[in-house]
């Protein structure tokens, strides 16, 4: 049982990966210019919290699901260092400065969501 659940998980880590390498390729196909040298060349890219990754340049699912849990771990933090803290602030009348910052939830929602 344990062997089925390991080759499972292998297959399943493999089929992912190569429909995510297919998709960007495609993608990217259909983003690049004549020229790839040319102001006008466009690729798939992710800034997370720790830099920026190209997806054009051979990192692959596994990047992107580290990229993506890094992501939902800064949306935690953010909800519960600014929005809720904040909210609470409101909710008792303290004088504060608002501290703003970026809410990623929209784009998280969008790798999360049903296509």
């Amino acid at each position: 049982r344990v062997d089925a659940t390991a080759t499972r998980d292998t297959l399943a880590k493999a089929l992912y990966t190569y429909l995510f390498d297919w998709l960007l390729s495609h993608v990217n196909r259909g983003l690049v210019a004549d020229n790839r040298k040319s102001e006008n060349y466009l690729s798939i890219g992710l800034l997370d919290i720790f830099g920026f990754e190209d997806f054009n340049d051979g990192n692959r699912f596994e990047q992107f699901c580290i990229n993506f849990a890094n992501e939902q771990l800064q949306h935690f933090f953010d909800q519960h260092i600014f929005k809720l803290e904040q909210d609470e602030y409101k909710r008792e009348k303290i004088t504060w400065t608002m501290v703003g910052y970026k809410d990623n939830e929209s784009c998280l929602e969008l790798f999360k969501g049903k296509p």
